[in-house]
């Protein structure tokens, strides 16, 4: 549905767990996605990968980065997604037609066959997206 799409001519981009990890392992900065995503968009963070967050069991610097992760998901906009978060996410994005940012592997295979944009940290601390944005 055209209306499930966008919110406020918005495109959907949501945070998957891992890609919340990354301002806190490489300093990325999440905002950056402005820099690859040319049209009006709207960052969301599945309640999911913030339960996911908030029980993963990290020591050392990645423990600050989960810490980051959750400072950082406050600023965002949260949408209820239930269960397993990688296929959550998955049935969302296949039913809503949005954006995935996220740098697990498998997820990105999986939403690869389906059609869905990808957003992704590459080499030199960059963001790349992969897919078309309608």
């Amino acid at each position: 549905m055209e209306t499930n799409r966008l919110r406020n001519n918005k495109i959907i981009v949501i945070l998957d767990t891992n890609f919340l990890l990354l301002p806190g392992r490489f300093n990325l900065r999440i905002e950056s996605i402005e820099d690859i995503v040319h049209k009006k968009f709207e960052i969301v963070v599945p309640k999911n990968v913030i339960l996911e967050l908030k029980n993963i069991e990290l020591t050392g610097s990645d423990k600050t980065s989960k810490e980051i992760a959750l400072k950082i998901s406050e600023r965002y906009k949260k949408i209820d997604l239930e269960g397993p978060v990688d296929k959550s996410i998955l049935e969302y994005a296949k039913n809503n037609k949005c954006i995935v940012a996220t740098n697990d592997m498998k997820l990105k295979s999986e939403l690869r066959k389906i059609q869905v944009p990808v957003i992704f940290m590459k080499k030199g601390l960059r963001l790349g997206i992969e897919g078309y944005i309608e």
